[in-house]
């Protein structure tokens, strides 16, 4: 456990350390460019009518987690506040990855992944009951809180022109959650992961000012019990977009996720509150 932890760390910090060079280099050629670039030599912008799209991206949220594990036998787990209670930062920064596809004029399909990690230790100024693992007060407990997000929709737009597009979507949020608590000396521990595949109606949007600027945007929600699972999901992203050549643009935004979610599986058995909001920056190509 503790080397998938690390090994996913690892990959998240190098994911996210390449994103933000990546933003990094295309704004500032974007920005030398702009002395010189009045004008564009096409007509629509591109992300309108490109068949194929690709985004990479530095994301730079706050972070407000909260989580129980129930106990075997119907005990309640403590609801515990994984920053307040436990350490863990509250800032962190993530790369994220991007792609999509127009199958012909008005349908698309859409991926994306972004990772969330982190750790941290703390000694706790009240007793918590996790899962069937009780931490007495003023113990050093090491915690874990790691996330995978993997999100999967298809399109349809029912207003599509050369300006504008406005459409519908259908589609898979499936979040990768592993959360552990260690006491001191690691005499005590219990760790508790699930896999949540959460089903979402959505709505997404774009606006060209210019052939270079783009306003875009999309919402996805998911309010249901079926299953093991029961809660809601609300995913919100909107940003601006400047294509610097033909090909290749750069953006900054906002992203909002907010997760509120019962579990009934025998890895986890509680339930998560997970927000994380703040900018995103971006590069694009399409084709």
């Amino acid at each position: 456990m503790e080397a998938w932890s690390a090994m996913r760390n690892d990959v998240t910090r190098a994911i996210c350390q390449f994103a933000a060079q990546i933003v990094v280099v295309v704004m500032g050629v974007g920005y030398s460019c702009l002395a010189v670039a009045q004008a564009s030599s096409w007509s629509v912008h591109p992300a309108l009518e490109d068949r194929w799209m690709f985004q990479l991206g530095a994301f730079f949220p706050k972070v407000d987690t909260t989580a129980r594990l129930n106990g075997t036998g119907g005990v309640i787990g403590t609801e515990i506040s994984f920053e307040d209670d436990l350490g863990l930062s509250d800032r962190k920064s993530m790369g994220s990855f991007l792609a999509s596809v127009r199958l012909g004029e008005r349908w698309r399909i859409e991926g994306e992944y972004y990772s969330l990690s982190r750790s941290g230790t703390r000694t706790i100024s009240r007793t918590i009951n996790w899962g069937d693992q009780s931490f007495a007060v003023n113990t050093a407990v090491a915690s874990t809180f790691d996330t995978d997000i993997y999100r999967l929709s298809g399109g349809y737009a029912f207003v599509k022109d050369k300006q504008a597009e406005l459409g519908v979507s259908l589609g898979l949020h499936v979040t990768d959650i592993a959360a552990s608590l260690v006491g001191s000396g690691g005499a005590i521990g219990q760790a508790a992961d699930t896999l949540a595949p959460l089903p979402t109606i959505g709505v997404y949007g774009a606006y060209a000012f210019s052939p270079r600027w783009l306003l875009s945007g999309r919402i996805d929600y998911f309010s249901l019990k079926y299953g093991d699972y029961d809660g809601k999901l609300i995913n919100l992203t909107a940003g601006f977009e400047y294509r610097v050549v033909r090909n290749v643009g750069m953006g900054a935004g906002w992203r909002y996720v907010d997760y509120d979610l019962n579990v009934t599986k025998a890895r986890f058995n509680g339930g998560v509150n997970y927000k994380f909001s703040g900018p995103t920056l971006y590069a694009t190509a399409s084709f």
